[in-house]
């Protein structure tokens, strides 16, 4: 595999680039190719002659200043005024010599001044050197520019323009590429650092030049050092002018995350917003907040997007670089710190950790880390600090917020299961004061039930007599109805297998009828021949018309007999034609027969199936008409033993009524009960809704809270 589908940084998806295009790459190719021009312009001899080492010092010196007063841009974008320097050396020192002595120039303003890593400084310094030997070459090797004050004359104007910018593009150039594809660099603003370089480049460019006009010049000494003067104040001038302008900027990009912050009081609700736009001003790649435990002396994770720090882990607010941003009262860098001083962890990544105080209390920290070694400078601390105090006071509303809301949440859900239970118990207290009462008058019913039952009774016995002679009629018509079933069913037999012959006679003429549609076919194409030797011999006719007009005089009695035959062959076509469409009539309605005569045999078939399920029912008649008749039997037996029962039944309702009148005024007294219950139920109901609306102000109080008002 030479592609990855995604490269991820933070939580910023990339787009696919092959494995080997990196920034280490780009630093390398630019080193090593301006290293190596270099090396063939000083072996060629591209150096100015005799080489002038006061002038050549004095470029260095400003090149190495030029880094040490550069720009800082957000994000870690950088601008310096060295593009000048390199021009002014390009013109002054020819190509190679110019070159190298601004390399060095910026080699020494990094390492020294800047602090950067000397592996930094050496690839800041190549791309320069690139673009120096590539635009001097240019101008010296190819359009034959002019050097020293020679370059300032009227026909070298454009060759001088054509360089500065040559140079200006391809360092800008190879710098872009490696930002591109450097994860250090990643959130850097394009707009942004491309519109304050090249402000910065043209400014610096105007400065080397006017500087270079002066040197060359001969002025008097005293029209020198004011000239000097005045560049030197021009070039403090634009210098406070661009860096109030970034300062600017990088402030409007603060203000972006303090409002998203201040907009969302509560922590965990504008984290989102806070991780996005810090990577504004300055990239991450793992962040954290921690709340201060004054008691114990130690930071409290609350969140951090690192799973070597969960939340509610415990820091010392004492030790390592912590302790030291704590002590110093300010965010700090861990390049901020003496080396004997900085924490372990440095070899592994760079951070920045800011004390958040709200007022004179401290209320936690805010840490953001990079894996790469020396990534964040006092600037980017600098930028962070700004957003610092509303980030303390969110996370002090955070703390204060959080327990309301824990205890809004909790006493809401209180209050709904409290509703839900007085509910409940008032539903069911109401039901059963209700089922008292059904229960009182169903005893009473009971009662008035049980007195007509023992009458029910009584007249049972005198029914029971009666059904003992009805039974024995019932016997005598199952008897019969056995008789009349039995001759049905072999009525239906007969009749099933008079259907199946019916059938397979309508099968038969409906075969009769297809042969006949075929003999009509056969019709059809006597027809459709008659109707080919009909055109035939009218074409003939024509052939013998035309051959008889040739003729003339010889040939009209041919044309009569020709004209006549052409007739006759109409005619037969037109005969052929009714002819055909007869026969086409014919089939249709040979087959409209064949289809009827089909449904006709389905129709019969379906018939003799059902008579065959009629023979089935009737068998069941059959049988149940003789348990009719044994039914007969049993219902006489049946009816005799009740009588004897009714009589039993009778004595033990009236019994049973005496008993029931006593249960009807026992239950009477438990629905009085069951009507008070429900009273200190509805009281109990009442409390709980007052309890609800109590848990809703508290509600929109937090709301309020949570929405800043």
């Amino acid at each position: 595999m030479t592609t990855t589908p995604l490269e991820i940084t933070g939580t910023r998806v990339l787009p696919i680039r092959r494995f080997w295009m990196t920034d280490e790459l780009v630093r390398m190719c630019v080193v090593a190719f301006g290293t190596l021009a270099v090396a063939l312009g000083l072996a060629f001899n591209y150096y100015a002659h005799p080489f002038p080492w006061l002038g050549a010092m004095l470029l260095l010196l400003v090149a190495a200043a030029t880094r040490v007063f550069g720009i800082p841009l957000p994000g870690k974008g950088f601008a310096s005024f060295a593009v000048g320097p390199g021009v002014a050396a390009i013109i002054a020192l020819d190509w190679a010599g110019g070159s190298l002595v601004a390399a060095f120039g910026i080699i020494l303003g990094d390492a020294i001044f800047r602090r950067l890593p000397i592996r930094n400084a050496v690839s800041n310094a190549g791309h320069f050197l690139t673009a120096g030997s590539i635009a001097g070459y240019c101008y010296y090797g190819l359009m034959s520019g002019q050097l020293g004050l020679a370059a300032f004359s009227a026909n070298n104007a454009w060759r001088l323009g054509f360089m500065i910018a040559l140079y200006m593009v391809t360092a800008n150039a190879t710098f872009y590429l490696q930002l591109k594809l450097s994860p250090a660099i990643a959130w850097v603003d394009p707009k942004l650092t491309a519109r304050w370089e090249g402000t910065v480049a043209v400014l610096a460019t105007l400065l080397a030049l006017g500087s270079l006009q002066l040197a060359y010049s001969q002025a008097s000494p005293r029209a020198m050092i004011a000239g000097a003067l005045v560049l030197t104040l021009v070039a403090v001038l634009m210098h406070w002018l661009v860096r109030q302008a970034a300062v600017g900027e990088s402030l409007l990009l603060v203000q972006r995350l303090t409002t998203a912050i201040s907009a969302r009081p509560e922590l965990h609700l504008a984290l989102n917003d806070i991780q996005r736009l810090t990577r504004s001003l300055v990239p991450w790649e793992q962040m954290g907040i921690a709340a201060y435990d004054p008691e114990r002396n130690e930071f409290v994770v609350v969140v951090d997007t690192s799973p070597d720090y969960p939340v509610g882990r415990r820091i010392s607010a004492t030790d390592g670089i912590v302790g030291s941003a704590i002590s110093a009262g300010h965010a700090i860098t861990d390049l901020a710190l003496p080396r004997g001083q900085r924490p372990t962890e440095i070899s592994q990544r760079s951070q920045i950790v800011l004390p958040l105080m709200y007022g004179d209390r401290l209320a936690g920290i805010w840490t953001v880390r990079h894996s790469r070694i020396e990534m964040y400078r006092g600037h980017d601390a600098g930028l962070l600090e700004y957003v610092a105090p509303q980030l303390a006071l969110s996370l002090s509303l955070d703390k204060l917020i959080q327990p309301v809301v824990a205890a809004s949440a909790d006493m809401t859900s209180h209050v709904e299961s409290i509703t839900a239970t007085t509910q409940q118990l008032h539903a069911s207290a109401q039901e059963g004061a209700e089922t008292a009462r059904r229960l009182a008058a169903t005893v009473r019913e009971l009662a008035d039930t049980l007195s007509r039952g023992a009458e029910g009774a009584r007249n049972a016995q005198v029914i029971a007599d009666t059904t003992v002679a009805e039974g024995q009629v019932t016997q005598q018509s199952g008897s019969q109805m056995l008789a009349d079933a039995r001759v049905v069913r072999g009525a239906t037999e007969q009749a099933r297998a008079q259907l199946t012959a019916a059938a397979a006679v309508v099968q038969k003429g409906a075969d009769q009828v297809s042969r006949l549609r075929d003999i009509s076919e056969a019709v059809q194409t006597f027809g459709q021949t008659i109707t080919e030797l009909a055109d035939q011999t009218g074409l003939l006719a024509l052939n013998a018309a035309v051959e008889a007009a040739r003729a003339g005089v010889h040939g009209r009695g041919f044309a009569v007999v020709a004209r006549e035959i052409r007739e006759l062959a109409d005619r037969s076509a037109t005969e052929a034609e009714g002819m055909d469409k007869a026969v086409r009539d014919i089939r249709a309605t040979l087959d409209r027969a064949v289809t009827l005569m089909q449904r006709t045999r389905g129709e019969v078939l379906s018939v003799a199936e059902s008579s065959a399920a009629w023979v089935d029912e009737l068998d069941r008649i059959v049988l149940a008409s003789e348990q009719v008749a044994a039914a007969g039997h049993r219902i006489v037996d049946t009816a005799r033993e009740s009588a004897g029962r009714s009589g039993m039944m009778s004595r033990a309702l009236t019994e049973a009524k005496d008993e029931a009148t006593r249960a009807a005024s026992e239950t009477g007294a438990v629905a009085g009960a069951s009507i008070q219950q429900e009273g200190a139920i509805d009281s109990l109901n009442g409390a709980a809704t007052e309890l609800s609306a109590t848990a809703q102000t508290l509600a929109a109080a937090v709301a309020a809270v949570r929405a800043g008002r």
